[in-house]
């Protein structure tokens, strides 16, 4: 780099200022760019898979981290006074290329489901950022002596330390290493990413960016304060990061609150630097918007870092406590993301865009005043949906006060249905949409007014819209005090800027500005109130609504009942209501061993409890009979349902208010089976020996997997895998099997070919347990092994099953072993194409599989066929694994000479009356082996040759060479 000190104060702007300029110009186009991407998703994102995931990173990739590269450099050339050359200039460029160029492979990567682009993505955005950070460093070490050097080492240290860290954790979540490490390095990407890069980068920058857009000083105490709470809380992030990672909550709550500590002190004396702007007379009226909505972003930060760490503390019970965290941060996300994140970079470029851009004192304030254009009615539009969005869908009594408190009672939560839900969102983005045009409109108004004058930044250095401060004035603390007019000011023409006309009376202003913030709440609160009441007539309302227009009248009154959850059964499951009640549900699961919860028809939930827990369910007040069941996969099935039931109220069918589907329960899901997989394709080969002792690991996860070309299952699996792996015993072995849970719920193992008492090796055990399964493998066979908990049939269909094989005494041997393990699995249909299926307890008791597949995939030996020569003898090992389908194995255009089923031999070569075998027939949970000679080239089939079956998949390959 080849950066110098600025000269000295009130010398001759250098002439590098014009590239200064395009260099801004063409940095800043990314973020322009982001900004219409993500205009065009929003519309879009019905259509586009993983859209949730891409709406967030664009906004905090995209727009964030773009914005941070470009007023981070800015800043920090500002702060040290430092210039660069056209050679440095032209290297940002380069760098924010590499930048944005991660982003969109990072993206392209998510989104088509390639780990191997969303790893590379990520390694770009990281070298990108690191380079940046060095960049900084370069000028910091060539800058002279200043008080604003721990700001610009924030940066860096962000950058350099946090982001690439984030980001290579990001890209281990697309690895989907099942959990717990999936929640925990979710939890550990979010913290060191928003908590420490931007968190981090963003209280740095307002530590001399607020001040400035307040028309203030900092207090100096404050400002000596900052540069070591920063410190503080770059450790406690850190710290936080790593206690996520090994599932710590006491540490991890620790350093949370460390980091929370430290915010409340900086957002308090944040605070005070705009009491005291209030309280000082300034020439002009300060542009509102900036200030408005920077500070609520402030607060929204503070409110969702409080929220996480009582969420983190309450998590310490869990037993799954990651996990169950890492979902819970979904309901932060909104408030992250649009309340303190969009609002903090859409408050700051609302003052830095029209000051950067310069033109005289003029132009610097019309841009200023055309940015806070109706500032507190799209402020308080935007807060106040956002607030009552995200108390709405807290779904509990605190989100009810909270809602109740910002509607000054004119709204309840349990009335905010899904048509008042649209209407918010809508008033949100139409605020946040705000900020486009009126960005648009300021850069027109501002080229039209504006000069030929430099460019830099207000107050700091910048000529173009106050005078150089001086060594000892406002700006030379820290800040940027109330400018007096240049003199190129003093010969500006006589037409006022909009923000110097006659409403600068502060009386005026202050009604106009009253009137806004009326404006904007009497907008939210009238058009969620109109939306809340169409929730209501047509019964879609969350609502502690009992019923679908009911004309019940309500009588005031509270029903309080216990509910019991055990044994897949709620105790009492009819609860009697009077209608008009209110009723409040005291839920306990009582469960040793498995979680459940409650989903009443209306919508209202209890949320999963785990062993031991309880809660109070709200269901509001009941008007008609409403029904209710447990949402864990496969216990609704299992009759784990309840029956409210009004007593002088009116009957229905149960149905109550829960939305419909398009679909019906038992619409099959299907699949292109000739198109290409989407992985690759499993290795058929039986496992080597293993000799008289073995000890494995057997570790229980659950994971979206593909199951047939396009199609992914919400799978449970034993090894990350539907259908586990192949486990090889001898004749006579002692087979030790260490059973871990990663799961989110009891699972347990079912070896069939052990002799042992169910009640201990084959027990439920819970997430984050162990057991230790022992057998003695003294029967020859092909054996099914598989998880033996409620509902059994949900979870072998989910993929927890596979085969132990204990090849028999005196087996010959053979050119290839292959295995074959046949599976049937039954999918919830869905719309949406994004969407991995869960498994349909209807569909499996109408006995109506959608797949029945060899392996655990429907085409992976079609595209990739198992492969032998002409002369060689195959054996075939299969197994019909269930949890229904049995299999009659069948190879097109062979004869198989060995037939072993269930213990003992069918046919072999030497059988004198020269048979052969077509087939091999196996009922759920049998296994036999075949074996056979191929005498010509080509390619074979093996099939189930029950045609249905085949047709869902149970099909493979075996190309035959010369």
């Amino acid at each position: 780099m080849s950066p110098s000190p600025a000269s000295p104060t009130g010398t001759s702007p250098a002439p590098a200022r014009p590239s200064r300029s395009s260099w801004h110009r063409r940095v800043s186009r990314p973020v322009t760019g982001w900004m219409i991407a993500l205009l065009v998703v929003i519309v879009a994102h019905p259509w586009i898979p993983q859209s949730r995931w891409l709406l967030v990173h664009m906004v905090t990739l995209g727009l964030v981290t773009t914005s941070i590269m470009v007023w981070g450099q800015q800043f920090t050339e500002a702060l040290l006074k430092v210039r660069l050359g056209e050679v440095d200039r032209r290297r940002q460029v380069r760098r924010m290329h590499l930048l944005t160029l991660g982003i969109i492979v990072t993206c392209a990567g998510v989104v088509a489901g390639w780990p191997i682009a969303v790893m590379v993505g990520a390694t770009m955005v990281g070298a990108a950022l690191l380079w940046y950070a060095l960049g900084l460093l370069a000028q910091l070490r060539v800058a002279l002596p200043s008080r604003f050097e721990a700001t610009v080492r924030t940066y860096a240290a962000a950058a350099a330390c946090l982001l690439p860290v984030g980001a290579l954790l990001g890209a281990l979540l697309s690895l989907d290493l099942g959990e717990p490490w999936q929640g925990r390095l979710l939890l550990a990407h979010q913290l060191v990413n928003v908590l420490g890069f931007v968190g981090l980068t963003v209280l740095s920058t307002l530590q001399t960016l607020w001040p400035t857009v307040l028309r203030t000083r900092l207090d100096e105490g404050a400002a000596r304060r900052a540069p070591g709470l920063l410190r503080v809380m770059v450790v406690a992030v850190v710290g936080a990061a790593a206690a996520a990672t090994l599932g710590s909550v006491l540490m991890g709550a620790m350093f949370l609150a460390a980091y929370l500590v430290c915010l409340l002190v900086l957002a308090v004396d944040l605070g005070r630097t705009a009491g005291r702007s209030a309280r000082a007379v300034h020439r002009d009226p300060l542009p509102l918007f900036p200030v408005l909505s920077i500070g609520a972003g402030l607060l929204w930060f503070v409110g969702t870092v409080t929220a996480l760490l009582v969420m983190w503390w309450r998590s310490a019970d869990e037993v799954w406590a990651a996990t169950v965290l890492a979902a819970d941060l979904q309901l932060l996300t909104v408030p992250l993301v649009a309340g303190f994140l969009v609002q903090v970079l859409f408050g700051a470029m609302s003052h830095l865009l029209p000051t950067t851009m310069g033109g005289g004192p003029r132009a610097v304030r019309a841009g200023l005043a055309r940015m806070s254009a109706a500032a507190l009615t799209r402020v308080v539009v935007l807060n106040l949906a956002l607030g009552l969005t995200v108390a709405a869908g807290m779904g509990s009594d605190g989100g009810d006060a909270v809602v109740a408190a910002l509607s000054l009672g004119t709204l309840e939560g349990s009335g905010i249905g899904s048509a008042a839900r649209v209407v918010l969102s809508a008033l949100c983005m139409l605020a946040l949409l705000s900020m486009p045009v009126t960005m648009v409109l300021a850069v027109r108004e501002q080229r039209r007014l504006r000069r030929p004058e430099g460019l830099g930044m207000p107050g700091i250095g910048r000529p173009g819209a106050a005078p150089q401060p001086q060594p000892g004035s406002a700006a030379g603390t820290g800040s940027t005090a109330e400018p007096e007019p240049s003199a190129a000011a003093t010969r500006e023409p006589a037409t006022p800027a909009p923000e110097t006309s006659a409403v600068s009376d502060p009386t005026v202003l202050g009604r106009r500005r009253l009137g806004g913030a009326v404006l904007g709440a009497a907008s939210v609160l009238g058009l969620t109130a109109a939306a809340s009441s169409l929730d209501r007539a047509s019964g879609s309302a969350s609502a502690r609504s009992g019923g679908i227009g009911a004309a019940v009248t309500e009588t005031g009154e509270t029903t309080t009942l216990a509910v019991s959850m055990a044994d897949m059964r709620f105790t009492p499951d009819v609860l009697e209501v009077s209608a008009g009640d209110a009723l409040v549900i005291e839920l306990t699961n009582d469960d040793p061993y498995d979680a459940h919860d409650l989903v009443l028809a209306n919508g209202v939930a209890s949320g999963r409890l785990r062993p031991g827990g309880s809660t109070t369910v709200q269901a509001g007040v009941i008007t008609q009979d409403l029904d209710g069941w447990c949402s864990i996969v496969g216990h609704r099935a299992m009759g784990m349902t309840l029956r409210v039931s009004t007593l002088g109220g009116s009957a229905t069918d149960g149905s109550g208010t829960s939305p419909t589907t398009e679909l019906d329960d038992l619409t099959p899901v299907t699949a292109d089976l000739q198109s290409e997989p989407g992985i690759e394709a499993r290795d058929a080969a039986l496992p080597a020996a293993t000799g008289p002792e073995q000890r494995l690991e057997l570790v229980i996860s659950e994971a979206e997997r593909e199951l047939a070309p396009g199609v992914d299952m919400a799978a449970m699996t034993f090894g990350g895998q539907v259908v586990g792996p192949v486990i090889r015993s001898e004749l006579g072995a002692r087979l030790t099997v260490d059973l871990r849970n990663e799961g989110s719920m009891g699972h347990s193992l079912d070896l069939h070919a052990g002799r042992v008492s169910p009640d201990e090796a084959m027990r439920t055990i819970q997430p984050g347990d162990s057991l230790e399964y022992a057998i003695t493998t003294d029967h020859a066979g092909v054996w099914l092994y598989h998880c033996s908990t409620m509902p059994m049939s949900v979870h072998l269909a989910s993929g927890m099953l596979g085969a132990l094989i204990v090849p028999p005494a005196g087996i010959a041997e053979v050119d290839h072993d292959w295995v074959l393990v046949q599976s049937d699995h039954y999918l919830v249909p869905s719309t949406e194409e994004d969407t991995a299926h869960a498994i349909s307890s209807a569909k499996i008791a109408a006995g109506r599989p959608d797949f029945t597949v060899f392996n655990g995939h429907a085409s992976q030996y079609v595209t990739e066929p198992l492969q032998a020569r002409v002369g060689e003898r195959v054996r075939i090992w299969v197994l019909a694994a269930g949890p229904s389908r049995g299999i009659s194995f069948h190879v097109v255009g062979g004869v198989f000479d060995t037939v072993y089923k269930e213990g003992s031999y069918l046919l072999t070569p030497e059988e004198e009356s020269g048979g052969g075998s077509q087939a091999l027939d196996l009922a759920a949970a049998q296994g036999g082996f075949v074996e056979l000679v191929f005498d010509e080239p080509g390619t074979y089939t093996a099939v189930n040759h029950s045609f249905a079956d085949m047709e869902r998949g149970a099909r493979a390959l075996i190309r035959i060479t010369a």
